[in-house]
């Protein structure tokens, strides 16, 4: 019987370090990052949904231990604001979703919303400073709240923000998802570049993140890299990182799914530890 029993426990031992073994090949091993109390805000693309950057926020939270999923925050079409979940009172980079109802207004819309969001987080949450995150049009949402209220009095500080595949060539999406031709496209893109320069402080740091599929469309299938990195002109009081990525992974939509974005990420918003 003991012979029996020191065989289960042998069996079991095994079966216990496997396991171990396998969920440390899933899970891998991954760099700390550093801790504070500055909020990072999401914005989806044109016809995104909660679901559109939940998953690299979770990624961040569940996968990395780098951040908390703290906060989804959704407008309605009428400018209603719902919030679902805790938000942190440490140091634990929390994480908020901002979400959009009506997910194909016009960014001008889209900018207001997030101008109402940023009130209420500084009133409901006391959030003075954070950082910000676009993918695709969520991009332009952001630019175009920066342009018009970044660092008025009252308001919270933007101190890094992170452009994902975002057409910085307003014709791109002044018309949703569909490009357009401006005849004084060339007076726009000076008059956005000088109110960046007017509103954005020389300590704001960007990170710019676009594709190229390199399939002979200059593009991620949906953006032209020459728009993406169009934002390096467009910022030049600031200090600004940019990253292309290339190959048939590089697609629009994939941008926020990829691992070497994550890590590009991560490292911008909060520094990886040595």
């Amino acid at each position: 019987m003991w012979k029996k029993s020191l065989w289960m426990g042998f069996l079991s031992a095994i079966f216990v370090a496997a396991s171990v073994f396998i969920l440390i090949q899933l899970h891998g091993t991954y760099p700390k990052v550093n801790q504070g109390a500055t909020p990072t805000i999401f914005i989806h693309g044109y016809r995104g949904t909660d679901r559109s950057l939940h998953g690299m926020i979770r990624r961040f939270d569940q996968k990395y231990d780098w951040a908390t999923d703290a906060l989804t925050v959704k407008v309605s079409p009428t400018g209603d604001i719902s919030v679902k979940g805790t938000y942190p009172n440490d140091k634990d980079n929390p994480l908020i979703n901002v979400v959009f109802a009506d997910n194909r207004a016009t960014v001008t819309q889209q900018s207001l919303w997030t101008k109402k969001v940023l009130r209420y987080l500084q009133d409901t949450y006391k959030v003075t400073k954070f950082n910000a995150v676009g993918h695709s049009m969520g991009g332009g949402a952001w630019v175009s709240y920066l342009a018009s209220y970044a660092n008025k009095p009252n308001y919270p500080e933007v101190q890094k923000i992170v452009f994902l595949a975002v057409p910085f060539y307003p014709e791109e999406y002044v018309n949703g998802d569909q490009e357009v031709d401006l005849d004084n496209a060339s007076m726009i893109h000076t008059k956005f570049a000088k109110q960046m320069e007017d509103r954005l402080t020389s300590s704001t740091q960007i990170l710019i993140i676009g594709g190229n599929l390199e399939d002979g469309s200059n593009s991620d299938g949906e953006v032209k890299i020459d728009s993406v990195m169009y934002g390096k002109k467009l910022f030049t009081n600031q200090e600004v990182e940019a990253h292309t990525l290339t190959g048939p992974t590089a697609k629009h939509s994939n941008m926020h799914e990829l691992p070497v974005v994550d890590n590009y990420v991560a490292k911008f918003l909060w520094g990886f530890k040595e």
